[in-house]
């Protein structure tokens, strides 16, 4: 099962845009800290070959793609606030 990864930085309000070949899951996740205890945020869709994902604040962000096809075809971009 493939799985792509990547990591952006991003600033509050803009909106990650990913295009997959096939039906994937598709995963906008952050780690802040939170009086000194990691907590990850999650925004996700399933099932989808796209996804727009508003990011809520800035910070270092992860998108994670879960797909069964073998040969996935993707793309990642931003569009800034």
């Amino acid at each position: 099962m493939p799985v792509v990864k990547a990591s952006l930085n991003l600033f509050g309000g803009d909106t990650v845009v990913v295009r997959c070949s096939d039906s994937c899951h598709i995963h906008l996740m952050s780690e802040s800290s939170v009086r000194g205890r990691p907590q990850t945020d999650i925004l996700s869709v399933e099932g989808k070959q796209s996804a727009y994902l508003s990011v809520p604040y800035s910070g270092t962000w992860r998108v994670l793609i879960d797909s069964h096809c073998q040969t996935l075809e993707h793309s990642i971009s931003y569009v800034p606030a």
